[in-house]
């Protein structure tokens, strides 16, 4: 055995990988026979410590291991089965006594999962978690190429996912045992969403200049290495939580705060994570760089902050004040991601943005969740937020507006657990660092909600010192990134944004506010300003605002204002029994204050919807949380986001289809 396992392994080394054609006959036969009787020597005195291990354990221990094994080593040999015989069994051979060896550590543990009748469990747990490190491991095959780094990406995405999915799979189908309903209306949730990033990787072959599946697809090359990897780790899997429990890390784990916060929120954070998912596909196409210009979607500057945020060209083109320290909350995280993505700045911009998005996500379960207690309810809700028009496109176009809405998010959240001054005042500093303006906002709302003055004078005063100090810092580490925004002469740069008040924008800005963030309408499509066609739903330059011209658009329009009624119904019937009312007149006072700021400010009012729909959806769902556990109201909601989903997805249908050249 020591013997042909030796010459199994010497034989594809020399003569497909040391290229022996090099060699004389005598050198080549010394340079095959050398690490054959190398290799086998380490056989030789391995099988007893082999034999050793094997022999403590069951037959179908043994046959399960032997199993894995040759599974293993059957995926890599598949894939180089049209070499000559020899060549594929020296492979197999080879590789079947390393994986044998490689897992004979585990059969203890192994066997211990068997009798403990846990195998289905684990092996349940592995599926699910495939389907992640396949996908993790497509992405980062753009960074990572060598079979090593693959390899060890792989291992350690099975040991994170793999054993979380262990302990979850449980949990998973106690709930789909006791809540079959709640699971089905969840399990379409994801559908959807799933629906839309398929849907995206069409346009790889609809519009292979703006979308590359490849970015997300594991190289051809590397499928029968992970495919290999994944099926030897089940063993060691069975062994590394025998080590949790035998360590007591568990339990220990299970006492941490953490661990607390996963518990609770882990329907929420699913969520939450399947849309970064989405976001980061569109991400890569929204912010190609051919898109080498600004104001191609939605009036939005995403070649500003390209460079921005991912270069270190960090001076504000447009020289604007209003983003006092910007730079300094949003370069950094850029900068992190890019480390573990060798340094490809681009793409942490992509990941940050998609993080930004689903933290909205995530954000709004929380909000809804803990005012109803109803996680169905709370996903459905969240989700209308992360299907919206407006967080599909700012939740992955590379600028500043996704931010704000999460800290805004953020700032209500805390509101609502009644936080101290001090954890108020954090979360309000990333919102006036990234825009200033809406520091209104978090006012606004700490007044209506707490209705004391010198809590209020105290709140502001302590901000704006911050303020004024971060700004300094931020221009001390990006020096003349943007003129100080306490220098009058900086607010000039507004003046350009200003527009006459008229009735064709007081239309606009019902729909803004109301719909076109939420529903998308047809876009404008304007050409002669820049070489690429650029799209918006207000363009007050030519009077133009765009319509909801089709049935579906106006079907699920009409569906949407249903909604809004409905709330507006049930919040007044219901306003005596509802304990969030202050809360609720906060969020309708931030619309307002919107409202009534951009009456003459802004060219697209699209562009800056991010500011207020997280503020929209959060009404609804406090207006709605009477009726939150009436199944027919959730059956209602899921209908609404397969409509909104499959009418925003013809946005972008139109966007590429425009894009596209003929």
């Amino acid at each position: 055995m020591s013997v042909v396992v030796g010459a199994a392994t010497a034989f594809p080394l020399t003569f497909n990988y040391l290229n022996e054609s090099n060699y004389s006959v005598t050198d080549r036969f010394f340079l095959f026979v050398i690490p054959s009787v190398s290799v086998a020597i380490c056989t030789y005195y391995l099988i007893p410590f082999w034999k050793r291990i094997f022999f403590q354990v069951s037959i179908s221990t043994r046959a399960m291991l032997v199993f894995f094994a040759l599974f293993s080593a059957f995926i890599i040999t598949f894939s180089v089965f049209t070499a000559p015989i020899l060549f594929s069994a020296s492979i197999f051979i080879s590789l079947l006594a390393i994986f044998l060896t490689g897992s004979s550590p585990t059969a203890i543990a192994l066997q211990k999962t068997i009798e403990a009748k846990n195998l289905p469990r684990l092996l349940t747990g592995w599926a699910f978690s495939i389907a992640f490190v396949f996908i993790i491991t497509g992405f980062l095959d753009s960074f990572y190429s060598s079979y090593i780094e693959i390899s060890f990406i792989a291992l350690a995405v099975h040991i994170a996912i793999g054993t979380s999915m262990y302990f979850l799979v449980n949990r998973l189908g106690n709930f789909a045992k006791k809540n079959k309903f709640d699971f089905v209306l969840l399990l379409g949730l994801l559908l959807a969403i799933a629906i839309f990033i398929q849907r995206f990787f069409q346009y790889g072959s609809e519009a292979p200049e703006f979308f590359i599946p490849e970015y997300f697809l594991l190289k051809t090359h590397l499928l029968p290495l992970v495919g290999a990897t994944s099926v030897f780790f089940i063993p060691w899997q069975a062994w590394i939580l025998l080590k949790l429990e035998s360590f007591g890390f568990r339990e220990k784990f299970k006492r941490t705060r953490f661990y607390k916060f996963i518990d609770e929120n882990l329907t929420g954070l699913a969520i939450a994570l399947a849309f970064f998912a989405l976001y980061l596909v569109i991400a890569t196409a929204l912010n190609h760089p051919i898109f080498d210009v600004d104001d191609i979607f939605f009036d939005a500057d995403g070649m500003n902050w390209k460079l921005r945020l991912t270069t270190d060209n960090w001076q504000d083109y447009y020289w604007r004040s209003v983003h006092p320290f910007v730079l300094l909350l949003l370069k950094p995280p850029v900068d992190f991601i890019a480390m573990f993505l060798r340094g490809d700045k681009l793409f942490g911009a992509y990941v940050v943005v998609a993080l930004g998005g689903a933290s909205c996500i995530f954000l709004a379960w929380k909000f809804i969740y803990t005012v109803t207690g109803n996680l169905v309810y709370a996903s459905l809700t969240s989700s209308i937020l992360g299907f919206s028009a407006s967080h599909l496109i700012f939740g992955a176009l590379i600028e500043s507006y996704i931010f704000l809405a999460a800290s805004l998010l953020l700032f209500f959240l805390f509101l609502l657990e009644d936080r101290p001054l001090s954890t108020l005042v954090l979360a309000s500093l990333p919102v006036v660092g990234i825009t200033h303006s809406n520091f209104a906002q978090n006012a606004l709302a700490l007044f209506t909600t707490k209705l004391n003055l010198k809590l209020m004078l105290q709140y502001v005063a302590t901000v704006l010192i911050l303020l004024v100090q971060l700004s300094l810092l931020n221009n001390l580490f990006f020096p003349d990134a943007h003129p100080f925004f306490f220098i009058p002469s900086a607010l000039l740069a507004e003046e350009r944004n200003f527009f006459p008040l008229n009735a064709l924008r007081g239309q606009a800005l019902v729909r803004a506010f109301l719909f076109s963030n939420v529903v998308a309408p047809t876009p404008i499509l304007y050409t002669g300003d820049i070489p690429f066609t650029q799209f918006r739903f207000f363009k007050p330059e030519i009077n133009a605002l765009s319509l909801y011209d089709t049935p579906l658009q106006t079907f699920t329009a009409w569906f949407w204002l249903g909604l809004i009624v409905a709330g507006i119904a049930v919040f007044i019937i219901k306003f005596r029994e509802y304990k969030t009312n202050r809360l609720s007149l906060a969020l309708i006072g931030t619309m307002v204050l919107n409202m009534g700021l951009h009456l003459r400010y802004g060219k697209e009012l699209f562009l800056y919807s991010a500011n207020w729909t997280y503020a929209l959806i959060l009404l609804l769902g406090l207006a709605l949380q009477g009726l939150s556990k009436h199944r027919w109201l959730q059956i209602v909601l899921l209908i609404f986001i397969y409509l909104l989903m499959i009418n925003n997805g013809w946005l972008f249908d139109t966007i590429f289809y425009v894009l596209s050249p003929e």
